[in-house]
């Protein structure tokens, strides 16, 4: 496949990616309106998106070595500042709870962080087991071993999001940023 048809593809997937990007510079502009780790992990977003579309510009243009120094690049950047943004989400609620233990109030139950963690282990869960279905049936060719692998990871995604889903709805309200810590 020519580099230019992958750079047509990446620069379709970084302009689909909208979603993510453009809630996150609004809360960049929100400034002292949002916390400082809601601020750090669109920081994050915005320099994992601007990585990509780096790398899709450089693949373009400069070939794929380049593409992949950008990224990598992107993804180091991104993942220091992530791992910063839950660093200071955790101090965040450290000190929330310190401010309910002051007034005598309990802590507010952190039931979506459990459901995130339900989900993700369904998800690791349902990649070795998809791992496993494409190796398994990797006699009968790449598309059904393909296949098979996607199928299982689905069915595991399914069941994550299901299993997640239902230990949130104990009407807790939820974050609804797509980049949560």
């Amino acid at each position: 496949m020519s580099h230019g048809v992958l750079a047509l593809g990446g620069a379709a997937l970084c302009l689909s990616g909208s979603v993510w990007y453009v809630p996150a510079w609004a809360d960049l502009r929100a400034g002292p309106d949002r916390p400082a780790s809601r601020r750090l992990a669109a920081t994050a977003v915005l320099l994992l998106w601007a990585g990509a579309s780096a790398a899709t510009a450089a693949l373009a243009w400069a070939g794929p070595r380049a593409a992949l120094a950008c990224a990598v690049a992107a993804g180091l950047g991104a993942g220091g500042t992530a791992l910063a943004a839950r660093a200071r989400a955790v101090r965040e609620r450290r000190e929330a709870a310190a401010g309910w233990e002051l007034q005598g109030a309990p802590a507010p139950d952190r039931a979506p962080a459990r459901a995130r963690r339900a989900l993700l282990g369904w998800l690791l869960a349902g990649l070795g087991a998809a791992l496993a279905a494409g190796v398994a049936a990797r006699g009968a060719g790449v598309w059904p071993a393909v296949s098979a692998a996607g199928a299982v990871a689905l069915a595991a995604l399914v069941a994550g999001g299901v299993r997640a889903g239902r230990r949130t709805a104990s009407g807790q309200a939820r974050d609804q940023s797509p980049y949560r810590c």
